[in-house]
């Protein structure tokens, strides 16, 4: 019996930002176009254009915009929510999906309950503890778990990429376990992979084709931690007697302001990168470093490990389940408070005491179990699923 077709509307505030999410996002929307029995429109409203548009992807001008103080990168906006809605009307949907909690989110979850369609939410990102870690303030982090609370009271159900995160919607969020579903991971790995392995690209940034290369990319931000990742750099280059290796950060943030005063560390800040500037980049570094502990899954680290590339995570958040997964070591998971630890690792790294050639090759390996085509299907499987329920 021949299924009937599918139309899912997908509402987002973050889609042409230089983030893993909005990458991830695009991709799913590129998978959608392969299939006949599938029909998903994706709707934002932003200004930005780290983008690569499809047929299906809708953009809207925001009616006004606004950056909230300790993030200046991301905008905060209002969208034209009767375009939107009209558009809706006009696509008529079996079921809109809701990525973001943010004004253009919230539009999407107020035009479905208006049509009464049911809403399906993904937890991409620990809201409560990336406020905490802005702020300092359990206040804030205990009033944006009561919104997020009231924000998803209304969904039908909820999807984490991270199996860590299940525990954390059912007790903090208050959904019910059974209405909680796991989206395995996936990153498109045509983008990411070995063979775009080029060290000649260093040549423009200064740095020598020989030195250790540690990366980082995404936010320069202190939700990220990357002002502790900046601690551990110091502490490991006063301990090193080679001094030949480099911190690389791609990305744009507050902590760009530190600049000039970390280049005595060998750290280069290379801006934003769009996809085919990052695909090398990842595959010509030695080791990727992610410090944030608020990442539900974190992309970069499953781009990095495309690219065959060792990675370094925290032992909080959801990284460090892609790193436990494999069945030989792909990197290390470490404690953001232990300093130490972290520099450990980098000056075996530096003293060729680990040999991470074994340990790249693992990374690759492990890599082809997330597969965006994978995490695609599995996508429908729980709309699909979601909308027998009924």
């Amino acid at each position: 019996m021949e299924k009937k077709k599918l139309k899912i509307a997908l509402f987002t505030d973050t889609l042409c930002d230089a983030n893993g999410v909005s990458r991830f996002i695009q991709d799913m929307s590129k998978e959608a176009l392969k299939c006949d029995d599938i029909e998903l429109k994706v709707f934002s409203s932003t200004l930005k254009n780290y983008c690569d548009l499809n047929e299906n992807i809708h953009i809207y001008k925001p009616l006004f915009r606004f950056s909230i103080p300790f993030y200046k990168e991301l905008d905060v906006v209002f969208p034209p929510y009767f375009k939107m809605s009209k558009a809706i009307k006009e696509f008529a949907p079996d079921i809109i999906h809701v990525s973001t909690p943010g004004f253009v989110g919230l539009a999407g979850r107020n035009i479905a309950k208006c049509k009464k369609l049911p809403i399906i939410g993904t937890y991409h990102t620990d809201f409560p503890m990336y406020l905490y870690k802005n702020t300092n303030s359990n206040i804030a982090k205990e009033i944006a778990s009561y919104m997020m609370k009231l924000y998803y009271k209304p969904f039908q159900a909820m999807v984490t990429r991270s199996p860590e995160y299940l525990e954390i919607i059912e007790k903090d969020i208050r959904f019910k376990k059974e209405h909680i579903h796991f989206l395995s991971a996936g990153t498109n790995t045509r983008r990411f992979q070995p063979t775009f392995k080029d060290e000649s690209i260093w040549e423009g940034y200064g740095i020598p084709k020989e030195a250790m290369k540690f990366l980082y990319v995404g936010r320069i931000s202190k939700e990220k931690n990357v002002q502790e990742l900046f601690e551990i750099w110091k502490a490991f280059y006063k301990q090193s007697h080679r001094k030949t290796s480099y911190l690389i950060l791609v990305g744009t943030g507050a902590l760009e302001k530190h600049k000039e005063e970390l280049k005595g560390y060998n750290i280069r800040f290379l801006g934003h990168k769009n996809s085919e500037e990052l695909a090398p980049i990842y595959a010509s570094s030695s080791v990727f470093l992610f410090p944030s502990i608020t990442d539900t899954l974190g992309q970069v680290v499953l781009e990095a490990i495309a690219s065959a590339t060792p990675v370094m995570v925290t032992d909080m958040g959801g990284p460090r389940g892609i790193v436990e997964s494999a069945k030989a070591p792909i990197g290390w998971v470490r404690s953001i408070n232990h300093h130490n630890h972290w520099v450990e690792i980098l000056l075996g790294i530096e003293n060729k005491e680990i040999d991470i050639d074994q340990i790249s090759h693992e990374a690759y390996e492990h890599s082809k179990n997330y597969s965006i085509t994978k995490t695609f299907e599995d996508f429908i499987d729980i709309h699909r699923y979601e909308l027998n329920r009924l």
